[in-house]
Formats: C-alpha cells, sequence, structure tokens
C-alpha cells in the first residue's frame, strides 16, 4: 500500500511549541521502525526503510517556521 502520510501539526500556547500527537508517531516510527537510507542534498529530506519493507520519505514542508516546522512522513514505496 503506498501514499500513506502523517502530517504533524504544531500548536503555539503560550509562547511554547506544543507538538501534536502525529509528530510524536513520526518520531516513535523513526526512532524504532524506520532505517535511514538517503538524504537530500539540501538536508531537508530524508529517505528510510521500513521494517516491512516500505519506503517513506520524512521532509518539513513549512519551512518558513523555525527548524523547518513540523514533520511530514509520507510513504513512497
Amino acid at each position: 500500500m503506498s501514499g500513506r502520510e502523517i502530517i504533524g501539526r504544531w500548536k503555539f500556547v503560550n509562547g511554547k511549541i506544543i507538538a501534536d500527537s502525529n509528530c510524536k508517531i513520526i518520531e516513535s516510527m523513526i526512532e524504532n521502525d524506520l532505517v535511514k537510507i538517503g538524504t537530500s542534498e539540501d538536508g531537508w529530506t530524508i529517505k528510510y526503510k521500513g521494517s516491512d519493507g516500505t519506503t517513506w520519505e520524512l521532509s518539513y514542508p513549512e519551512s518558513h517556521l523555525h527548524g523547518g516546522g513540523p514533520p511530514k512522513l509520507i510513504e513512497i514505496g
């Protein structure tokens, strides 16, 4: 199954950034299930291989925010 995506969001509460549950899911997948297989030349896109053989791409679509903004993880194969 290709095309699944997890899009993280940030909320700003009392001047602090609060990551939503999707950000935490992405973080958990990277730490526990995915293996890094490549990085784009600019460093903003990272490809991972899942333990089930799927390929995922991590990006930061809100690049105007500090640190590139919240993460987006999309299955590309």
